[in-house]
């Protein structure tokens, strides 16, 4: 459980009035609330694979001309991880990375949604240290690339999808981060 925070992709994480087909869009994408969870198995004291979920929320701050401003933006991402990990006394220094999916959605005051979906991939340093034989605490950093390759808007019953244009606030990067909880059960 910790924060989370926007990193420029193929859109941007701030605006200085950007228009697109007569919107003009200005404001940035804060950092906010994020968290996540892994279930998996360590084969040995060297390597953990497994599945992850993260669900990380940005803190939407525009002026949209012409709409409703953005009220909330957040990601939705499941991974499959393979964790090689460096054991040092009670200490574990690891790498999670593996493909998954993300959805980006960035929700108008008025209900629209713009939103992004597709392939994504994680990158995940962790340090934990036991504080038992079976329970760590530690901090970790989840990197959240997204190849996400065009935006859609969704404005009253009518979707429409479409390469991603500079005013677009998806897809972007995510950076999920704060203390890493856990234990093992044998």
């Amino acid at each position: 459980m910790g924060g989370a925070a926007c990193v420029p992709g193929k859109a941007k994480c701030a605006r200085d009035s950007v228009t697109d087909g007569g919107i003009t869009v200005d404001g940035r994408t804060r950092p906010s609330f994020g968290m996540g969870a892994e279930l998996g198995y360590r084969f040995n004291k060297y390597v953990f694979a497994g599945a992850a979920y993260n669900l990380g929320f940005f803190d939407t701050s525009y002026e949209v001309s012409g709409f409703s401003n953005y009220k909330r933006g957040m990601q939705n991402s499941i991974f499959g991880v393979v964790r090689p990990i460096l054991p040092a006394w009670r200490f574990d220094f690891g790498l999670g990375l593996g493909p998954g999916f993300s959805r980006q959605t960035f929700v108008h005051e008025n209900g629209d949604r713009d939103y992004s979906q597709g392939f994504a991939f994680k990158l995940a340093p962790t340090i934990d240290i036991f504080l038992t034989r079976r329970i760590f605490l530690g901090v970790k950093l989840d990197l959240l690339l997204n190849g996400h390759g065009k935006t859609c808007r969704q404005r009253d019953n009518t979707t429409t999808c479409e390469a991603t244009a500079e005013s677009d606030l998806a897809p972007v990067h995510q950076m999920v981060f704060g203390l890493h909880v856990g234990g093992t059960f044998l």
